[in-house]
């Protein structure tokens, strides 16, 4: 199984398919939640990041930020990808805290009704390799 270590998880390979790749996010051998790069557009270099950390005792200790960080990684590194986007819920503080951290920028907004008629935001973010490999640089030399 292909597996790619982070700083303090390890990515273990689902599914690999030409649009998309799944991980299973693992600590200590147990899978704590996944995240996959879907909608993988080769010719423009993008993919969609979708991440979820399904074990709410291991949420706000910097697991999905190690995951995020260990997947852009790979996809600007190894994948060659130029630009990871993204949707999440305006209301959504610790997903909006967690994108920041990683170097996600808005880049626009949606808004919806939901089903009960109320009102919904969608923000839009992303980041693009030379952001990130700036980012990586920046802090591998601050350690």
């Amino acid at each position: 199984m292909s597996e790619i270590k982070g700083a303090k998880i390890v990515l273990q390979l689902v599914r690999s398919q030409r649009y998309q790749v799944h991980y299973h996010i693992v600590l200590l051998n147990e899978a704590i939640g996944e995240v996959e790069l879907d909608h993988i557009a080769w010719r423009s270099g993008e993919a969609e990041l979708k991440i979820s950390i399904t074990n709410e005792e291991f949420r706000n200790r910097g697991y999905g930020t190690d995951a995020i960080m260990t997947i852009l990684s790979h996809a600007f590194e190894k994948m060659n990808l130029k630009r990871v986007y993204l949707r999440v819920h305006g209301t959504n503080a610790q997903a909006l805290t967690c994108y920041s951290k990683a170097g996600f920028k808005k880049e626009g907004r949606l808004q919806r009704l939901t089903p009960q008629g109320e009102k919904e935001e969608i923000f839009l973010m992303a980041i693009k390799r030379s952001q990130f490999l700036k980012q990586s640089k920046g802090e591998s030399c601050a350690v």
